[in-house]
């Protein structure tokens, strides 16, 4: 504050002369302007005494009566001018004096702050002192720290090396053995798969058995009630013919009163007898393919085709169906034998005596009855064909049995080895997991070991660069000792020059007050004549009131005047002001400097101490 109050006075001081001497010069100018008025008024005052006392007129009176009020108009001007060239130096003192009071303020500040820098500066010169042998004690603990650090780090990277060494060939020995494992599981694998495909097609060789089986069983079942049924026709075939045993013997009887029609009637009655067994052999069959049918819709399967079940049955059918025109064409002829027999038995019984006659009936009957012994003897052979067949059935059966429980015991252990061969496979898939985790464990130690590593890499770098830090920051502090006695240098300089600038000041504020006491007296003149140019204007204003037109255009351009004046003035007091900003500016810019180097100061305190 010192210092910038004494550029602003320093300032002043060089321009305040060249003010005071155009404010002395601008009133001495105005006091010659208002002296020559005066003269000139008093002159002009007295020359029109004397034209009126030589040749007074009205025209000559019109024209002093003008000359006066412009006179008037000049003086009253004046006046005002001077009146504000009064007022402005007034302020222009006052403004010197509070202008002085701040510099001698800002020199007093300034003492301050020289003494506080001489201070600091001693202050700095020990701490240099301190920071050089820290330095040099921190130089010597940074060698000792970089090789204990160096000689750890060579250590740990020889140790980590051979553990390295040691694990890395444990995961080779490890990565071989699981490449075996891994190729067993692979032949494994394909085992399994191969057992799988022959699981799948004993599955449908089973399932395909299974079938025949049912086909099969559905067969014999149908066989055995064919043979059934067949006995049960045999039996009936056996009663009716017991029957018509009895029906024979009772016709021998009535053999010789029996008509011709008699007999065609009881080959009538076999023929129907042989026609309903066939049609009852064929409906059996008929019936039977219907229920095996049914069965097979109920049971999901396909429907059995008649062309392809029971073929022993169709056969039989069949020889049945072929039989019959062959024995109804024996037992046409057969009629016809009887015919001609009966008749020429009628001829010989017409012969013949009765005893005789009695015989041919029986030999008649028993001639009836051979065809149906033939018939009996085929059905006997049938059915011994059919229990034949029915044996080779059971025969075929059990075999079948036998294969399908062979088939099942196969499908068992097969089942049993799957269970087993996935079991195996869960093992290897558990292990082959177990080996991956070792081989991520491993890997994870390697990668741990390797951050290790970059880790003390990293250290070892960053202590290099601390390293090269401090001396940076040890050139930089040699660096700021130097510029910090600079800095005294140019303070004591400055100090130097701000008591020329008070010695110099002082001088000016003896000068400001030589020039305010002669501003004093000018002003008491000027109120003198002010005084005076009022009882004149009194005297004159009702001569004024008749030309306030004249007077008022030229009071406008008097006031013109004092107007480019009154500006002119004011654009030196504003260049006054401009420099004192300039000044201003320039020591708060000196101040922020030394402010700055008080903080460098504080931030060179600390690590000293720390040190």
């Amino acid at each position: 504050m010192d210092r910038r109050s004494w550029l602003w006075r320093r300032k002043s001081s060089e321009k305040s002369p060249n003010g005071e001497t155009e404010s002395s010069g601008s009133i001495s100018s105005h006091s010659e302007r208002f002296s020559d008025d005066q003269a000139s008024s008093n002159h002009n005052t007295h020359s029109p005494e004397v034209i009126s006392k030589a040749a007074p007129s009205d025209e000559e009176l019109n024209e002093s009566v003008k000359t006066l009020s412009e006179k008037l108009s000049e003086a009253l001007l004046n006046i005002r001018a001077k009146e504000d060239l009064v007022k402005q130096h007034a302020k222009v003192a006052e403004e010197a004096v509070s202008g002085w009071e701040r510099a001698e303020n800002e020199v007093l500040v300034l003492k301050k702050q020289t003494e506080a820098i001489t201070q600091k500066n001693s202050v700095l010169e020990q701490r240099v002192g301190q920071l050089d042998g820290a330095l040099k004690e921190c130089l010597r603990q940074l060698r000792q720290a970089r090789e204990e650090q160096e000689q750890k780090l060579y250590d740990a990277v020889a140790q980590k090396s051979s553990e390295w060494e040691s694990t890395k060939s444990e995961l080779e020995n490890q990565l071989i053995e699981l490449r075996s494992q891994l190729q067993s599981a692979k032949t494994d694998v394909i085992k399994l798969e191969t057992m799988e495909k022959e699981n799948a097609i004993l599955k449908r060789e089973l399932h395909s058995q299974a079938e025949e089986l049912k086909l099969m069983t559905c067969e014999r079942d149908l066989s055995t009630r064919a043979a059934e049924t067949a006995s049960k026709q045999h039996l009936d075939s056996i009663k009716k013919t017991a029957k018509l045993e009895a029906e024979c013997r009772r016709l021998k009887a009535l053999a010789r009163k029996a008509s011709h029609a008699n007999d065609l009637h009881s080959v009538t009655s076999s023929t129907v007898h042989v026609e309903s067994f066939a049609d009852s052999q064929s409906d059996i069959v008929d019936s039977l393919l219907v229920i095996e049918n049914d069965d097979c819709k109920i049971n999901g399967l396909k429907p059995v085709d008649s062309r392809f079940c029971y073929p022993e049955s169709r056969v039989l059918v069949a020889e049945i169906d072929q039989q019959r025109p062959l024995e109804r064409n024996h037992m046409v002829s057969s009629v016809e034998i009887d015919l001609m027999d009966d008749f020429l038995e009628m001829e010989r019984f017409a012969a013949l005596p009765e005893t005789e006659s009695g015989s041919c009936p029986d030999t008649e009957a028993r001639g009836g009855e051979q065809p149906l012994k033939a018939e009996l003897d085929t059905m006997m052979t049938r059915t011994a064909e059919l229990e034949e067949k029915l044996e080779k059935v059971e025969v075929e059966k059990i075999s079948l049995e036998m294969a399908l429980k062979e088939c099942q015991k196969q499908l068992k252990t097969s089942r049993d080895q799957l269970k087993e061969t996935q079991l195996k496979l869960v093992d290897l898939e558990t292990q082959l997991a177990m080996v991956n985790e070792a081989k991520r464990a491993a890997e994870l130690e390697v990668e741990a070991a390797n951050e290790k590593l970059t880790k003390s890499t990293k250290n070892l770098e960053e202590a290099k660069v601390n390293l090269v830090e401090l001396q940076n920051q040890l050139i930089v502090v040699n660096e700021e000792k130097c510029v910090v006695e600079s800095e005294l240098k140019t303070s004591n300089i400055n100090k130097q020059e701000v008591d020329l600038q008070i010695k110099s000041l002082e001088r000016e504020f003896e000068a400001l007050h030589s020039s305010i006491g002669t501003l004093e007296e000018e002003i008491k003149k000027e109120k003198s004549v002010s005084g005076e140019a009022v009882l004149r204007c009194q005297t004159l204003e009702n001569e004024i009131s008749r030309m306030k037109l004249d007077s008022q255009l030229q009071r406008s351009a008097g006031i013109e005047e004092f107007r480019i004046n009154q500006d002119r003035e004011l654009a030196v007091a504003a260049s006054k002001f401009t420099e004192c900003q300039k000044t201003i500016a320039s020591l708060s810019r000196q101040l922020k400097s030394l402010a700055t180097l008080d903080d460098f100061l504080i931030d060179s305190e600390g690590p000293v101490e720390l040190l």
